[in-house]
């Protein structure tokens, strides 16, 4: 018994080190809240709105009367573990109120312009037949969009437009 006991304890301690390791998972918004808010060093953040791609959750979030977003990752047991968070300061100012960021092929907006109402991505792809404009309606305000891109070689153009179709700058 006594010869089997160091054996049975380095087992336990070999399944409690692998739990650990493991990398936490967050199956729903509040914990990704919690999160991006340590990511952060903040005392709190605020999802606002989430959008599913393929394995990706990107979340859009509000801290300290500013937006971004922050990326999670689906598991092969559909929980979702901690990919990356975009700074605030670090998006990409677009047109008023509206700023950008990639990660990965996605290309992702957030906005907190009251007028957007449409966004138009024109995507060249190095080939006549994956040409294509991208249509995203914005039905909320604060928001986040996403466009997943081409693997391959292209140049692209975005436009931000209001209800009345008028360029947002």
């Amino acid at each position: 018994m006594k010869k089997c006991l160091p054996v049975l304890l380095v087992i336990i301690m070999l399944i409690l080190l692998s739990g650990c390791l493991g990398g936490q998972t967050y199956s729903d918004v509040p914990s990704m809240e919690k999160k991006i808010a340590k990511e952060l060093d903040a005392e709190q953040v605020s999802a606002f709105d989430v959008q599913d791609i393929g394995v990706y959750r990107f979340v859009g979030y509000t801290f300290d009367s500013q937006y971004s977003f922050a990326v999670f990752k689906q598991n092969d047991k559909g929980d979702y573990t901690f990919d990356y968070v975009k700074k605030p300061e670090n998006l990409v100012p677009r047109a008023e109120n509206i700023g950008v960021g990639y990660h990965s092929i996605y290309w992702i907006a957030v906005s907190s312009n009251e007028s957007l109402d449409t966004i138009k991505f024109e995507i060249d792809a190095q080939s006549d037949f994956n040409d294509k404009i991208i249509t995203l309606e914005i039905t909320e305000n604060p928001s986040i969009s996403v466009i997943e891109l081409p693997d391959e070689n292209y140049q692209g153009e975005y436009n931000f437009y209001d209800g009345q179709g008028n360029l947002i700058k």
